[in-house]
């Protein structure tokens, strides 16, 4: 279920040397802690969406924020064509890319001070194996609660769940506003119009200036669904 690293472990890199297989940030305004992101236009099921009206991922906020902001788009590019080829490489990359991960994370959560990390802020899953490198990070990293939302399910199919770290929340988001959660999963995500019912615990983001400020519900396993409202 694990990756057997072939390092010595995290302590080798520099944030130099580890943003060479790809860039955790703590610029994300909103949410406390990091977050990682990927080119939300090379989504497998998301680009398929972005195209389909009514659906979550159309009008896709990150989307939008890399056309406004090319260099934004550029970095996101980055991410997953170095994810791309480290995983080309096999164990040892994938390995590389996991410790770079957790070095930066750490670094996060030591310049922070909030034990939380966001995967996928823009983008989604690219691959079994990104999933079971994102486990093993989780793995690797007691003390950070991890927040990974997907549309993904197929890949979601390499995972048995009960082997899912207690530190890591996989939130399944619905692929179409106002729909129900997906009651397959023990952690869901759906979107709501003003007016329309809200399904378990709602995000009010929108109220407090587009900020968590002390809510982790998306991080929180007790939370089966988060409700966002549509924006």
């Amino acid at each position: 279920m694990t990756i057997q690293t072939t390092t010595k472990g995290y302590q080798k890199y520099t944030l130099k040397l580890a943003h060479t297989f790809g860039q955790v940030s703590i610029k994300n305004s909103k949410m406390p802690g990091s977050t990682y992101a990927q080119d939300s236009f090379a989504c497998h099921i998301g680009a398929k969406l972005a195209k389909v009206k009514g659906s979550t991922c159309f009008g896709c906020y990150a989307r939008r924020l890399a056309k406004m902001r090319p260099s934004v788009r550029i970095g996101h590019e980055n991410n997953l064509t170095k994810w791309r080829e480290c995983a080309s490489k096999g164990i040892v990359g994938i390995s590389e890319w996991v410790d770079s991960m957790v070095y930066q994370i750490e670094k996060a959560y030591q310049k922070t001070d909030e034990p939380y990390h966001r995967w996928f802020d823009s983008g989604d899953l690219d691959s079994q194996d990104q999933l079971m490198a994102i486990l093993e990070v989780a793995y690797r990293m007691p003390h950070i609660s991890f927040w990974l939302p997907t549309r993904e399910t197929g890949i979601l199919k390499a995972i048995e769940y009960e082997l899912v770290p207690v530190n890591l929340v996989i939130r399944v988001s619905s692929v179409m506003v106002n729909d129900a959660p997906i009651h397959k999963y023990a952690n869901t995500s759906t979107v709501h119009t003003k007016g329309s019912k809200v399904y378990g615990q709602e995000c009010m983001a929108y109220t407090q200036g587009n900020q968590c400020l002390d809510c982790r519900a998306c991080w929180d396993t007790k939370v089966c669904n988060v409700s966002y409202k549509k924006h």
